[in-house]
């Protein structure tokens, strides 16, 4: 054991072996290097060419028809029609038909040494008569005429009872298509009342004709 030892423990003999094992290892990398240098040379012997592509479909030539523009000649547009003839424009007869007015002055009556002054008696005098509104129906059909309205006069000057007497177109026949407008306006008639021996009083029976005239 003791010479087993000692061949161990030899360095002549650890060299060795240190040897063969450094040169297995450099067997191996140089056998590792050949290959690799053999499929390099192998890789640059290869004649490595660029892939032939297929060549592009050729594309048909594209015709594009010819294109012809048709302009129609346009007939002139047609005339247009006459608008409808407007309505006449009405005048509304301001004529206020006068009202007999009868003035009496009484002579004063003595009161012992008093003189009581003079004491009037006279009719209604108008005041404020508006024209009336054409009626649109006869304005339509173009129609004239007249109505006489009955009313009465009250002690305050203003109108009551109005009604329509009598209507009539411009020929004479009768017609009742002009008497709502007429007893409108009579209704807005003012008066100066009525006065007996200088107190207002009503009047009754009052007639007026309201005349309906369209613009010549």
């Amino acid at each position: 054991m003791d010479r087993a030892a000692l061949l161990n423990s030899n360095p002549v003999v650890f060299s060795f072996h240190r040897l063969v094992h450094g040169a297995r290892h450099l067997a191996l990398a140089g056998g590792i290097t050949l290959l690799l240098i053999l499929a390099m040379s192998r890789l640059i012997a290869a004649d490595f060419t660029e892939p032939v592509l297929e060549e592009y479909v050729p594309i048909k030539s594209i015709h594009l028809p010819e294109l012809t523009v048709t302009v129609e000649k346009s007939e002139p547009p047609a005339k247009p029609q006459d608008p409808p003839p407007q309505p006449v424009t009405r005048v509304d007869d301001k004529v206020v038909d006068p009202v007999n007015t009868t003035v009496v002055f009484n002579p004063p009556l003595p009161r012992g040494d008093q003189v009581d002054a003079a004491v009037i008696s006279r009719d209604p005098l108008p005041v404020f008569k508006p024209a009336p509104r054409y009626p649109s129906a006869a304005l339509r059909r173009g129609m004239e005429g007249y109505v006489v309205v009955e009313f009465t006069i009250t002690a305050t000057g203003a109108v009551r009872n109005v009604r329509a007497v009598a209507g009539y177109d411009g020929v004479g026949n009768p017609t009742d298509i002009f008497n709502r407008s007429a007893e409108a306006a009579a209704a807005r008639f003012k008066y100066q009342p009525q006065l007996d021996d200088g107190v207002p009083v009503e009047r009754h029976g009052v007639r007026n004709r309201i005349t309906y005239k369209l613009a010549q």
